[in-house]
């Protein structure tokens, strides 16, 4: 049965998770950073003979759900997930392959990627690229996330809140390319930890695609955690994505899927 949880399992769900954070990046990287003490995070545990089998986490409008033995309460999930409405679902492709047949009599479509992990580092000129680092840099940065399929799961002032936040937490950063004034590319983490980042929010303003913007962007970002000391990951969910991601040294981790609105 599902149940909240309380500060007492803290302990027994990063011992749950283990090394297979990379199936859940950022259901591990969210507790680990914020732990229960966010007024934006919900925590649940699949709990069966007093042992966890799943965990589950929302973050504004974002669930994520992980089963190291995929034999969790699929029925309480999906009925968590009714009552809840995220936006977005993320976990890996056997769960929402399991989660999916009902979820879609609720308007949820399901969509299947990649974890990757960067194994070397490309290269390249990225002079042009600077650290987004105000107010108005986060706004601008959300309005082109927001403008493109990818942002379709975002309400713009969540989205403003979510990257202010993170930045502010040291939790996430943007590396963005200016021309004319305006921002035309970026890439983002939107977790990190000591030793962790996820790299995400990779966008180009269409009228300036093709020219190379978002290798020079992630490159410049990549190397800054690589300097860092931190393993950098992403999810990908599309085959001009797997091009960009495989010329920056990314290899596939483990599979993915997500359920959306």
């Amino acid at each position: 049965m599902l149940k909240r949880v309380q500060e007492e399992d803290s302990g027994l769900i990063k011992e749950y998770i283990g090394n297979d954070y990379d199936k859940c990046l950022y259901l591990y990287l969210d507790f680990l950073k914020y732990g229960l003490d966010n007024e934006n995070l919900k925590f649940w545990l699949d709990m069966e003979n007093d042992e966890i089998i799943c965990v589950i986490l929302k973050y504004y409008s974002g669930m994520h759900v992980f089963s190291k033995n995929k034999d969790c309460d699929f029925d309480a999930i999906k009925n968590l997930i009714i009552d809840e409405s995220p936006s977005v679902v993320c976990a890996e492709k056997i769960l929402v392959e399991n989660l999916s047949d009902v979820l879609k009599e609720n308007g949820y479509l399901s969509e299947y990627g990649w974890v990757r992990v960067l194994s070397k580092h490309y290269e390249c000129d990225n002079s042009m690229v600077k650290r987004a680092i105000d107010d108005n840099d986060f706004i601008e940065i959300s309005k082109l996330i927001k403008n493109d399929h990818m942002g379709e799961f975002y309400d713009l002032d969540e989205l403003i809140s979510q990257i202010k936040e993170r930045d502010e937490d040291n939790f996430g950063r943007n590396y963005i390319i200016r021309e004319d004034g305006k921002i035309i590319s970026n890439a983002s983490t939107n977790a990190e930890i000591e030793k962790i980042a996820v790299l995400s929010n990779v966008i180009t303003d269409e009228s300036h695609r093709g020219k190379g913007l978002a290798t020079k962007v992630c490159s410049k970002l990549c190397n800054d955690l690589i300097d860092e000391g931190k393993n950098v990951y992403l999810i990908n969910y599309t085959d001009e994505s797997t091009r960009l991601y495989e010329k920056l040294g990314f290899e596939i981790s483990c599979e993915i899927g997500k359920l959306y609105k």
